[in-house]
């Protein structure tokens, strides 16, 4: 009963944070259809602009919900059907609702990142206001048949896909040039698909695959797709007609295939290498401290560490539910104010309350300093990696970086390349920085060649017991979010899963249960590995985690100017996901080995 007791503060945090959402969500049903949306303007938009809707009835002054519901087309891609997008607007006079149309709200739309493409949706617009008697259902009305398109910024993919819609166009036999409306067509090449098609000079291309033609890029289709829909508008009509265009061989699926027996080739050597291969003397040596740590009980460590993980009783667990609450508002961005969480402040707030309480909890200015300066240079391997993270998606706002990711394993952020996967080493690294608590007055330029301590350290207060639990709680909550897939389920998308509160709710206990797992795998490694000072963390942090850090921003920003293909995406993330399994298998099994056989060596591997 004491253990779910500990874990109340984190039920009632993400209880509050679905009731405060989910109400939104709930408030959906039966709209009364007292306002009249009539039109929206512009149809074409890109971030910084405004859009406005027009309708009658809009009570003047009050702030809007706006949604849309619907199919999301993108270029090349499978449409997203029961999308369900939700931003403000304000009334601005009694026939028009405006919506600033932010970076947040592309990538709502068109995903953020290296990801974002053009997207066309279709479906229908609501717009709702909150009735004026408490527990009435809201005010609404909705406009059908909506067609809005959704311009990203410039992105490196650009180029490759405005390559891809040449290729496609001198593929099917067809000349075009981009015009105000669509693709205009200069030639048809004679026995072509495109002739076959129906399509003659002088037709303008307005819509491919359900995406509004502005560029060649936009012609792209669906990969292993067999026909493309093209809708075209003669050269002096204004009625529109659908084609069907044969697209049978041109984006083949087999690529897929081909990425699926690398991965298997690639996981077959990797066990040799890994398993099979013995370990480096000084690897072994360290495994055997492990092992040596480790023989006095591996159950009894782990339930410790258990123990230490889980919400206490008493003043602490309030610093817990606060901390789980914060990482659980995070999938309710659209309503709360997570949708503007910064990682860049949040990562900043971390560092500065630990080194504030490593520099209030030392009794002394000099003693304090030094502590403080500890934690401060401990923290820049992390802030590196998560500099890192910004330059490969483009946003600093935790709802857009989680929305470059995917819920499968291959694709979270940290297996889009070796890189990637350094910078959340270092992240999850930094959340097990704890100020040494000393008597002994030292300077700060004397931390980094001090060998030892002069004094022991004393035992931390509540409050600075307060300060370490918050500070390693929001750490590795920001290394699920930004490195870990944040809390997006598998086999959904962002979109589908912000349309159900349901989803919502699930996804912020999928991000509190990877936060938890982050802290419990950190704790139990502090536990079996030799624990050091703060003047030697330190030193070891300005050595070498700090270059190492650099090389792994060096190499990030370099992946994300590179920008390779899908396919070669796919390939190099399924092949860091095995390496990491196959890595993480082999360090069990070696510490099992040497566990159960003492007097084993620790460079044979257990395999052989």
């Amino acid at each position: 009963m004491k253990r779910l007791s500990g874990l109340l503060p984190v039920v009632l945090a993400i209880a509050c944070c679905w009731l405060l959402s989910g109400a939104g969500g709930c408030l959906r049903e039966a709209s009364p259809q007292l306002v009249r949306v009539s039109d929206i303007a512009p149809r074409e938009v890109e971030p910084g602009d405004r859009v406005a809707v027009v309708g009658e009835g809009f009570p003047p002054g009050r702030e809007a919900r706006v949604t849309f519901r619907g199919t999301l087309h993108r270029p090349g891609e499978k449409p997203e059907t029961a999308a369900e997008i939700v931003v403000s607007g304000v009334v601005v006079g009694a026939e028009q609702v405006e919506v600033a149309f932010t970076e947040t709200t592309q990538a709502m739309f068109c995903r953020a990142g290296d990801r974002a493409a053009h997207t066309t949706f279709e479906g229908d617009l609501e717009v709702a206001f909150a009735a004026a008697t408490a527990g009435a259902a809201p005010v609404a009305g909705v406009l059908r048949h909506v067609v809005f398109d959704v311009r990203p910024s410039a992105a490196p993919s650009d180029a490759d896909q405005q390559r891809e819609g040449a290729k496609l166009l001198a593929w099917v036999g067809l000349e075009a040039i981009p015009s105000p409306s669509g693709l205009t067509v200069l030639s048809v090449a004679p026995g072509s698909r495109a002739e076959a098609a129906g399509i003659v000079a002088g037709d303008l291309v307005t819509s491919f695959d359900g995406v509004r033609v502005a560029t060649v890029g936009d012609a792209v289709p669906v990969t292993g797709e067999r026909e493309a829909t093209v809708v075209l508008r003669r050269a002096e009509g204004t009625s529109e007609s659908t084609r069907a265009l044969a697209v049978d061989g041109f984006r083949r699926a087999p690529p897929a295939d081909l990425v699926a027996a690398a991965l298997i080739a690639l996981s077959a050597l990797a066990f040799v290498l890994v398993l099979g291969a013995p370990a480096r003397p000084a690897l072994a040596a360290s495994l055997q401290r492990v092992i040596s740590r480790m023989r006095a009980g591996v159950v009894p460590a782990f339930r410790s560490a258990v123990r230490e993980t889980m919400p206490p009783a008493g003043p602490l667990a309030l610093v817990d539910a606060l901390a789980y609450a914060l990482l659980a508002a995070m999938p309710f961005g659209q309503y709360l104010v997570a949708a503007q969480l910064d990682v860049g402040l949040l990562f900043i707030a971390a560092a500065t309350s630990l080194t504030v309480a490593a520099l209030l909890s030392n009794g002394t200015a000099g003693r304090g300093l030094r502590a403080a300066s500890h934690v401060a240079l401990q923290h820049l391997p992390a802030a590196l990696a998560v500099v890192a993270v910004v330059t490969t998606t483009g946003s600093l706002r935790v709802q857009e970086i989680a929305r470059t990711q995917g819920g499968w394993p291959w694709d979270w952020l940290a297996f889009r390349s070796p890189g990637a996967l350094v910078a959340l080493a270092l992240l999850v690294a930094c959340s097990r920085i704890e100020p040494d608590v000393q008597d002994a007055p030292a300077t700060a330029v004397a931390a980094l060649v001090e060998t030892s301590p002069s004094s022991p350290a004393r035992p931390r207060g509540s409050w600075l017991e307060a300060a370490c639990r918050a500070h390693r709680l929001l750490v590795a909550g920001l290394a699920s979010a930004l490195f870990l897939g944040g809390w997006l389920l598998p086999g959904l998308t962002a979109t589908e899963q912000a349309a159900t509160p349901v989803l919502q709710l699930a996804g912020a206990i999928w991000l509190v249960g990877k936060t938890w797992g982050v802290v419990l795998l950190m704790t139990w490694a502090a536990r079996a590995l030799p624990g050091a000072r703060a003047a030697e963390r330190t030193r070891h942090a300005t050595i070498w985690l700090v270059p190492v850090s650099l090389a792994a921003l060096l190499a990030t920003a370099a992946w994300t100017w590179w920008s390779p293909a899908r396919a070669a995406q796919l390939l190099v993330s399924g092949s860091l996901v095995a390496l990491v399994a196959l890595l993480g298998l082999a360090l069990v099994h070696r510490v099992r080995y040497g566990l159960v056989s003492p007097l084993g060596d620790g460079r044979v591997s257990p395999f052989l």
